[in-house]
This record gives C-alpha cells, sequence and structure tokens, in this order.
C-alpha cells in the first residue's frame, strides 16, 4: 500500500539526518558551556524529537493501526518536551546574552550566585518541561494517544482553558518574554556597541563574538519558529472549541479520563480538516528538522567542527589498524623532507605519523643566498639519501667553512657547492 503522505519520504530522510547532524554536533562538545545550557538542552530534545518522528513515518507511513502502545506514550511525551524546551531554550538564551551585553561577568563571580543562575537555568530549561509533559498534561489529557496515518503517534488534549494554560501558554509566553524584556536591549547592544562587546568577549578565553552572533541568530530563528506555531495551536484550539459551543474552563477529571484508549485518525479526516488546519500541522512537524538544519549550519559546520570530525575519524580509523594521513601531513614524504634554516614548530594532530625532517647547519652557504636558493635545495630524498646525508656531515661541515670565505657567487652555483657538500 502506497504512502499516504504526498511529500513521503521527504520528511522522514530528512527527520533521520536532522537527527544525525544533531548527534554530530553533541559528541563534539562544541556546544557544551555553562553559558548555552539551553543550547545543549535544544539539541538534546531535538535529536530524540526529530529520530522518533522519522521513525514513525517510516512505520505509520501507509496505515494508522494502533500498536506499540509502550513506545507512543514515550513519543508523546518526547513531543511534549520537545515543544516546551523550543520555547525555554530562546529564553535561556536571550537571558544569558542579556547577561553579556550589560557588560557582565560571563559566569557569577560568588558560588551563591553561581548556584542560583543555574538553578534558574535547568529549571527552565529541564524543570518546568518535565513539569508540563507529567503531572499537568495528565490533568487534560483526554486520550492516551492518537494515531495520525502516516505521521504516527502523538499526544491528545482537550479543549478546555486549562488545558490551554497548562500545555498550550508554555509555546507563546517564554517567547513573548524573550521578545519583549531581553531581545531588543540585545540586538541593540550588539549593533550599537560592537567594540564594547568584542573586548569584553575577547577577555574571556572560553568565548568569541563569533559564537555568541551564531547563538543570537539560533535564538532569532527559534523565535520565529515557535511563537506563530504557539499562537497558531492556541487559535485553532479556540476555534474549534467555540465550533461546539462555548469553551469550559475544564471538563472535568472523569470526562478526560472515561474511555480513556488510544484513536486513530485517517489522513483524509486530517484533510477534511481545512486548509489552515494542514498547513499548521505539516508547519509544526517540519519545524524540528529545519531548526536541526539551522543548529547544524551554525555550530556544527565551523572549521573547529569540522577539525573535531577529522579528529573522530582519524582515532576510529585507528582502532581498525588504517591510519589516515592527516590534512596538514598529505603533502610530505613518510620519510621527511630536508629543510633548511630552525626546525619549525608542528601545529597538526599527532596520531603517531609525525614525520621527522633532517636538518642541515643553518649557517650554510645555501641559506645565506636567499629564499629562492634555499626553495630549490628542498627535496624529499629516501632512505639512502638520508644514510647519506647523516655520513657526510663532517664533510659538509667542512665544505661550509670552505664556503664561507669565497665570494659570494649566483644562486645556481650555491646549490651546486650545497649539492657537492651532500
Amino acid at each position: 500500500m502506497a504512502a499516504v503522505d504526498p511529500t513521503y519520504p521527504l520528511y522522514p530522510i530528512s527527520c533521520l539526518l536532522a537527527a544525525a547532524t544533531l548527534l554530530l554536533v553533541l559528541l563534539t562538545s562544541f556546544l557544551r558551556q555553562s553559558w548555552n545550557l539551553g543550547v545543549t538542552l535544544l539539541c538534546f530534545w531535538l535529536f530524540f524529537e526529530n529520530l522518533t518522528g522519522g521513525i514513525n513515518s517510516v512505520i505509520w507511513s501507509d496505515n494508522a493501526d494502533i500498536k506499540l502502545y509502550v513506545y507512543c506514550d514515550i513519543v508523546t511525551h518526547v513531543q511534549l518536551i520537545t515543544s516546551v524546551v523550543k520555547a525555554m531554550a530562546t529564553l535561556i538564551i536571550t537571558r544569558r546574552l542579556y547577561l553579556i551585553t550589560s557588560l557582565r561577568s560571563i559566569e557569577p563571580h560568588t558560588t551563591a550566585a553561581r548556584r542560583r543562575d543555574l538553578a534558574i537555568e535547568w529549571t527552565l530549561g529541564l524543570g518546568i518541561p518535565l513539569l508540563v509533559a507529567g503531572p499537568l498534561y495528565y490533568v487534560v489529557q483526554v486520550l492516551r494517544f492518537e494515531v495520525i496515518e502516516g505521521f504516527g503517534c502523538t499526544g491528545s488534549l482537550d479543549t478546555s482553558i486549562l488545558s490551554m494554560l497548562f500545555a498550550r501558554s508554555w509555546n507563546v509566553l517564554p517567547p513573548l518574554i524573550s521578545i519583549t524584556v531581553y531581545y531588543p536591549h540585545v540586538a541593540r547592544m550588539f549593533y550599537r556597541h560592537s567594540r564594547e562587546i568584542n573586548q569584553f568577549l575577547q577577555s574571556n578565553n572560553s568565548v568569541s563574538r563569533t559564537n555568541y552572533l551564531r547563538i543570537l541568530a539560533l535564538s532569532s530563528i527559534d523565535i520565529l519558529l515557535t511563537l506563530p506555531i504557539g499562537i497558531t495551536n492556541i487559535v485553532l484550539a479556540v476555534n474549534n472549541g467555540l465550533a461546539s459551543g462555548p469553551i469550559p474552563f475544564y471538563f472535568g477529571w472523569t470526562y478526560d479520563h472515561t474511555d480513556w484508549q488510544p484513536e486513530s485518525v485517517s489522513y483524509a479526516v486530517l484533510v477534511s480538516g481545512g486548509t489552515l488546519n494542514v498547513a499548521e500541522f505539516y508547519f509544526t512537524n517540519w519545524t524540528s528538522p529545519i531548526l536541526a538544519f539551522v543548529i547544524f549550519g551554525l555550530f556544527g559546520a565551523t572549521s573547529e567542527a569540522r577539525a573535531s570530525y577529522w579528529r573522530v575519524t582519524c582515532t576510529v580509523c585507528g582502532w581498525f589498524g588504517w591510519k589516515p594521513i592527516p590534512r596538514g601531513r598529505r603533502a610530505r614524504s613518510p620519510l621527511g623532507d630536508i629543510e633548511f634554516g630552525e626546525q619549525p614548530p608542528q601545529n597538526s594532530m599527532s596520531l603517531g605519523l609525525d614525520s621527522h625532517p633532517s636538518f642541515i647547519n643553518p649557517n650554510t652557504r645555501t641559506q645565506e643566498q636567499g629564499p629562492e636558493c634555499v626553495g630549490g635545495m628542498s627535496a624529499t630524498v629516501s632512505e639512502k639519501d638520508v644514510e647519506e646525508v647523516h655520513g657526510f656531515t663532517t664533510d659538509a661541515r667542512s665544505a661550509d667553512a670552505e664556503h664561507s670565505t669565497q665570494p659570494h657567487g649566483s644562486c645556481q652555483r650555491g646549490v651546486k657547492d650545497a649539492q657537492t657538500a651532500v
């Protein structure tokens, strides 16, 4: 049977790719700093939501069968946690940037202030989402879960006012606080006082202005995606509730938890809800993979991240006996080069593949001739040549002394003399 979603398999592929990119970002620890806890939590929960979203779209691509009860229970709670974390992460990020643009310390100076700051961020980023997805959600949960044909299991809320306060309002209130309280100050300070902010950030070795601008861009995109969805969900819920009469404050515990078994929803029923409902449904589903790709573009495709990927690749390949040549060493011979002058510092990563070049006395006649001659003398040699160089070191030094008493000649003559010495 063919998949009911006309975009299939675009959505599951996008979700799985998004989960893979978020995993790369998390594994390289590029974002694991105390001041961007919101970004780390956002990546963590987005990873699981995208992973389960891709799996759901494959399992229920052509059906709405009610199955995998425990799995669906977990997935529906992860979906609700992630929806709250998206909004809370924006608040945590903008609040931290607000402190930075106020030219305060990146980390609180006192232990008490540091603990208070961590308590606030962990409460916003983890405590409240777990509270919403746990007891608050259960109060207004009208069904155990729903299975939508083509997309899999999802949560089920009643349309009461209490439901909007307990579950739906969290997608609106934190972004509104970010926009009205923190975001204007952050954007204005970065625009008008970028020099002072840059100097302040440079005084903190663990951060840079570029990273802060990336995080600011992430919070901006998160607001643009989260706030419209939150407002639209509330508007549609109110509209659907008014269609069947006045909206009560709460339907009651008995009403919500009687006949609590999961139900299935066909794709035809979803489409019959109207264009606005279908557009809101698709836009909500695509928010998570889009946000994941934005995070990877901002933090997972930088030069630092690529270097981390390469180091991990070299390490993993080393476990299987294959040692790839580091990028900075690919042009070198395995036996090294003969170089003139002082030994340069080794800036490339060391994986047991570093070459050890041989050096000739820097006072030789050819080095005095200039960089052109030196450039002409650098050449990769065989093992026999290296042995000959080490065997005739004394002769080279004697020839060097003789050349120092001779008048300066052409570059070609200096090269010839040096070759004679070798």
